[in-house]
C-alpha cells in the first residue's frame, strides 16, 4: 500500500481547505485550534486524532500555530466512515508514539512501514470501538487533570462537567476505566511530583515550598495526602 506521510512545518497557523482521494488520519502533536470541514468544525489540541474520509474538504486553523502528522492511504479494509470523526489519544499517548514511528520510518522498509500503519489504524479503531464515547471523555478528563494538576485553583467539578454526563456517573466511569477516582488520580500526580522534587532538591527546598509547587496551599493537608499515597510522611521520605 502507498502512503503519503507528512508533518506540518513549525509555526504553521493555517492549512488551506483541500481534499484527498483516500482517507487521511491526522494526529496533532502541538497547538490548539479547529479542523474546518464542509460538515462542520472540529476542535483539536495536543493528542487529538481526526479521520477524514475521501473527498471531504478540510483544513486546519490555529491562532498560535500547530503541528500534526498526517497519513493518507487506502484504509478501506479498516475504515468505513462517511463523515469526519474526531477523538482523543489514550492517556499513555500510544497513538502519538505510533504516528512518530511512522513518520520517522516513512522512507524505510515498505513491509515494516505497512505493518506500522496497520498497527496504527487498528489501535485507532480500538479507541473508537471500546466504549468509544465515554472512554474519549474520560481520557480528555484525565488529560486535563494531568495538565493542570499542579495548579492550586484546579476545579475538578468544572472539568468533569465538560464530559456532558452527570457528575456522579462520570466519576464512576472514570474510576472503572482508570482504577482511581478523579480526586485519587489528581492526588497521585501531585504526590509523585512532590517525591520527584524532594529527590532532586533534598533540603534546598522546604517541604512547605514543595507542597506549594504541587498545588497545595495547606501543608498539613499536603502531609496527610502524601502519607495516604506513600505510607510515610514527607519528612520521613526526605530522610531517605
Amino acid at each position: 500500500m502507498n502512503y503519503i506521510i507528512n508533518r506540518t512545518e513549525e509555526g504553521l497557523t493555517r492549512y488551506p481547505m483541500h481534499t484527498h482521494k483516500n482517507y487521511e488520519i491526522m494526529l496533532y502533536l502541538e497547538g490548539a485550534g479547529y479542523m474546518r470541514t464542509e460538515v462542520g468544525d472540529f476542535p483539536f489540541r495536543r493528542g487529538t486524532v481526526v479521520i477524514v474520509p475521501p473527498n471531504i474538504k478540510h483544513g486546519s486553523v490555529s491562532e498560535n500555530g500547530f503541528k500534526n502528522i498526517s497519513i493518507e492511504g487506502s484504509f478501506n479494509q479498516y475504515l468505513h466512515m462517511d463523515t469526519v470523526t474526531s477523538f482523543e489519544d489514550n492517556i499513555s499517548q500510544d497513538g502519538m508514539a505510533l504516528a512518530r514511528m511512522i513518520y520517522e520510518n516513512r522512507y524505510g522498509n515498505a513491509a515494516y512501514l505497512n505493518a506500522l500503519c496497520t498497527a496504527y489504524v487498528c489501535f485507532l479503531m480500538q479507541q473508537l470501538d471500546v466504549e468509544s464515547v465515554i472512554r474519549q471523555r474520560v481520557n480528555a478528563i484525565a488529560f486535563e487533570i494531568s495538565e493542570n494538576a499542579l495548579n492550586a485553583e484546579i476545579d475538578l467539578a468544572s472539568i468533569l462537567s465538560k464530559s456532558g454526563y452527570a457528575e456522579d456517573y462520570v466519576r464512576a466511569r472514570f474510576k472503572k476505566i482508570t482504577g482511581k477516582t478523579p480526586n485519587e488520580f489528581l492526588t497521585e500526580i501531585r504526590i509523585r511530583h512532590a517525591c520527584f522534587l524532594i529527590d532532586i532538591y533534598k533540603v534546598e527546598l522546604s517541604l512547605t515550598e514543595i507542597a506549594e509547587r504541587c498545588g497545595y496551599t495547606d501543608y498539613p493537608y499536603f502531609s496527610k495526602k502524601f502519607k495516604s499515597v506513600m505510607k510515610i510522611s514527607p519528612r520521613e521520605y526526605q530522610k531517605y
